[in-house]
Formats: structure tokens, sequence, C-alpha cells
């Protein structure tokens, strides 16, 4: 009988361990609360009205089609490592023989239950497509709204997070609102439009480096950004945004784009844990004390305190990585070398046609038209499908002529309760 590995999550790092592993005489079984791929790097292009949402999500079946690798669509309740199975919430137990957890992480609000409560985030499909019907319902409710304090409330968006995706969202929502106003919406005025995105540290885009981080900020201020640095967030009652130590904001929309972390499944786990709860591994992946269980992707902290980043490349390699340690187990052959993240560099787009890069293993820090180019044709390539990277393909070209591929669908109205 051929040994059982599972896989828990679709994700970068899921789905790279399983196409590593097919065809090597194992039954693979890779498990997902949703049956699609999702391409998160372009995400907050679907909350911003730039893609639609299926050019960047590949159903899981599709790319699991190799020899003998299965999908099955179900939410991880429990994991035993001894015995080795797992519990899926409809009751059912899978055994294993190796474990690769690949769960990622979820939208870390820091215990504050109003931000989490009324607040947007841009972590998963659903998510994305409600940020953007909020947007676009706010921009309704501001059209016929006769008081002139809450027609501000509704035309001031916040943003909580200066990161690349809240800065990418910050550039995209800007450009698309400056151009859909006139045109779409000739009750308001674009002056009446207010975009504010609040960091907590001195800079946009940290890691990046200083003239990077200071280009950044001038192109999101020449489009019209406020920002507000030194600042945090501490509520948000869906009228007002509270910060320290700046004033209140008067907004009825928040994007919190502040931070991840692990899923919290990952606490259940035994051994230590790395800062936002990620797990400490041994030099290859592995859980300590567990050497049939690999820990990939975004949940996977180094024991020597190495920063690994959460973001595709690092999840891509260390699924591979850890594919190429089971392998080695299972033949009796010495190990690979310790893993060893590669860093391919960084890159944030600020808005058509702009883009920042830096690649530091070069010495390479750059902008603007060449960079945003890169940014461009690498997400093009990582994107999983032909269909995607058509449909990708036909959205941008018409939004970059003059925005006439805006997804302006409101899937479904504000509950009462909301603003």
């Amino acid at each position: 009988m051929a040994e059982r590995v599972l896989i828990l999550g679709g994700g970068f790092a899921g789905n790279a361990a399983a196409r590593a592993l097919g065809g090597q005489g194992l039954e693979v079984t890779l498990i997902d609360q949703r049956n699609y791929h999702l391409f998160q790097p372009l995400l907050y292009q679907v909350a911003a009205g730039d893609l639609q949402a299926e050019a960047i999500a590949t159903p899981q079946r599709r790319l699991l089609r190799g020899s003998g690798l299965h999908f099955r669509l179900g939410r991880v309740a429990r994991l035993d490592l001894s015995p080795r199975s797992i519990l899926l919430d409809d009751g059912d137990v899978l055994p294993y023989d190796y474990l690769f957890i690949a769960l990622g992480t979820v939208t870390n609000f820091f215990g504050n239950a109003a931000i989490a409560s009324h607040a947007l985030q841009l972590k998963g499909m659903e998510a994305a497509e409600e940020a953007r019907s909020r947007i676009f319902s706010a921009l309704e409710a501001a059209s016929h709204c006769a008081d002139p304090a809450q027609r501000r409330r509704w035309l001031h968006f916040v943003i909580a997070g200066g990161g690349p995706t809240g800065v990418e969202f910050c550039g995209a929502l800007l450009e698309l609102l400056h151009v859909l106003l006139p045109r779409d919406y000739p009750e308001l005025q674009p002056e009446e439009l207010q975009i504010t995105l609040v960091q907590g540290g001195a800079a946009l885009l940290p890691g990046f480096a200083a003239p990077l981080q200071a280009q950044a900020a001038r192109k999101l201020q020449k489009l019209g950004a406020q920002l507000r640095f030194h600042t945090h967030v501490l509520g948000f009652d869906g009228q007002t945004v509270q910060c320290q130590p700046d004033p209140a904001i008067p907004a009825h929309t928040l994007v919190w784009t502040a931070g991840v972390t692990a899923n919290p499944l990952a606490a259940t786990l035994p051994g230590a844990k790395g800062p936002g709860g990620r797990i400490i591994v041994d030099p290859h992946l592995r859980l300590p004390g567990h050497p049939e269980v690999f820990i990939v992707g975004d949940l996977a902290y180094g024991s020597d305190g190495e920063f690994w980043p959460q973001v595709a490349p690092f999840a891509l390699q260390s699924a591979r990585h850890a594919a190429l340690v089971l392998q080695s187990q299972r033949q009796g052959r010495a190990l690979p070398p310790p893993f060893a993240y590669r860093d391919p560099g960084s890159m944030a787009v600020l808005g058509r046609f702009d883009a920042v890069c830096q690649i530091e293993r070069w010495h390479l820090h750059w902008h603007g038209g060449s960079a945003w180019l890169l940014w461009l044709g690498l997400h093009l390539y990582r994107i999983i499908g032909t269909r995607n990277r058509l449909l990708t393909l036909l959205d941008w070209g018409t939004d970059y002529l003059r925005h006439g591929a805006a997804v302006e669908i409101i899937r479904s109205l504000p509950n009462s309760s909301d603003p």
C-alpha cells in the first residue's frame, strides 16, 4: 500500500508540495476549505475593481491531475500527531504517514473586536468582493446624501497598514475613483473624495530601501492620498476611525491591511512558536520531534531566528525543499543541505506604469516604468492557467486604457446594522 501524504492548505506552498510529490509512488491528498487556488498577490485588485475574481482563481482539481494526487474539500477541525490523523469538521478522520501543514495566515486584528466587526479586509476572495461592494455602496449612498457631514463620511476611505498590500490597494483605489467619479457619478465631485493611509511606522513599505519608501510616499501623495505616519488605529464603529495620537477620522469605510497571524490550528501543535504564532521548525522545515510533519509556507519560522518573509517565493521554495527531504527520508538517502531561502527580490506597484523594485543580492533598487513592466510580467507568469492569464490581460488592458474593465457590481448591500 502506498504511503499516505496529507497536505493541509491549497495556497502556494500546499500546491507546490503536491506537485513535487506527484508521481513518486505516494497517495497525496490536498485538503482545503475552498475548491480553488487563489493568486493572493492580486487580490487587492479585486477589491479595487480592477480585476474580476475569476481571473485569479483556479480549480484545485485542475491543478492536481498528476499520478497519485487527490483533492478533498473540507475544513480541518483537529490535528492528532499520535495517532497520525486529522479530523475534518464533517466528522471524517483521515490517517497519514506524512503531513504537510500549509494552512497560512489569517488577518490579525490584535484582539480588537470592534475593528474585526466593522472593518474590511483583503484576505480571501469573499473578503475582497465584500470590500469592493462596500466601496461602491458608499459611492451610491454619497450620491443621494443631502447631509454634508454624512456625505464626507461616505466619501472618506481609510486604509490601515502601509505594507505592500496597503500601498498597492491605496494606489489602485485612487486611480480607479479619480476616473469613475466624473464619468459614472455626476452627482459627486472628485475633490470630495478622501483616501487616508494610516501607518504605524515612520515609512511605507517596511523592508524596502529608504529611497523606494520615499518614492512610494511621493507617488501616493501625488495621486491624492493623505498619509499619517507614527499613527495607530485603535477602534472603528462604522462611523469614526479612532487613532492614536492623531485625531479621529470621520469615515464609514476602514480597510484593514495592518497584519496577519498564524492560522489558529498552529497553536494546537507542540513546540515553540515564533512571531505571529508561526511554528519554529528544524533546519529541514520539520516539526521538532516529528520528522514526519513538515511546516511550509507562511507558518514556518526558522529555529535560528532567520527572517523568512510571508511571500509566494518563500512558500514555493519551502514546499519544494520539504518534498525533497521527504523523498530522501523514504529512500534512506542523506538529507539535502538545510533549507536556505533565496530572496528573488521585492516589488510593489504604485499605480499605472509605476512600481518600486529591489533585488538585494545584486544591490539593485529602482522605480518607474521598467519596474512596473517587470512587476507586470512576473505576475502574469505566476498566474496559473492560460485562461486566467488571458482574463487578467483583458481586464488590465481595458483598465489601463480607460478603466473600462472596472468591476462596479455590488454583490450585496450592507447589513442594516452596517453604515
